[in-house]
């Protein structure tokens, strides 16, 4: 079986390129320049968030969501061996993430966007529609009774 493998070669692609000769590459030459760009923008935008997270204020308190913002947990022997550390430091980084509120506003607003709802905290109101439109659950409106 692996000599058999190894029989099999892939085929090669080449392009002609108008003077009839093989070109170097199948790949247009936009793409190199667009995927360079688009590697910059994308670790430069986590260079950035490093930099901010690092020398930002956390806040302590969510007005939003209303509770307090998880603290740094300390680092001791224990509670890196025992995997506290980096369960509430996920925590606390998830509570003092840059621009989280924003972005959480921003989610907010696709998803009421996208999908037709308008959420206000623990309420989705849900425009009505069709009786199938709740994958197969017993909904009863009121007016139907």
């Amino acid at each position: 079986m692996v000599q058999f493998a190894k029989k099999i070669k892939k085929p090669e692609v080449l392009v002609q390129s108008n003077s009839g000769t093989p070109a170097q590459s199948a790949q247009p030459a936009i793409l190199k320049p667009f995927a360079a760009l688009m590697a910059l923008l994308f670790f430069g935008t986590l260079f950035v968030l490093f930099f901010i997270s690092i020398f930002d204020t956390d806040k302590t308190v969510s007005e939003t969501e209303n509770r307090n913002l998880a603290t740094m947990p300390a680092l001791t022997a224990s509670s890196l061996f025992d995997g506290s550390f980096m369960t509430d430091f996920e925590t606390y980084y998830a509570d003092t993430f840059p621009f989280r509120d924003e972005l959480m506003q921003l989610h907010n607003t696709m998803s009421d966007f996208f999908s037709g709802t308008r959420t206000s905290d623990d309420i989705v109101l849900v425009e009505r529609g069709n009786e199938n439109d709740f994958a197969g659950q017993d909904i009863t409106y009121d007016d139907e009774e």
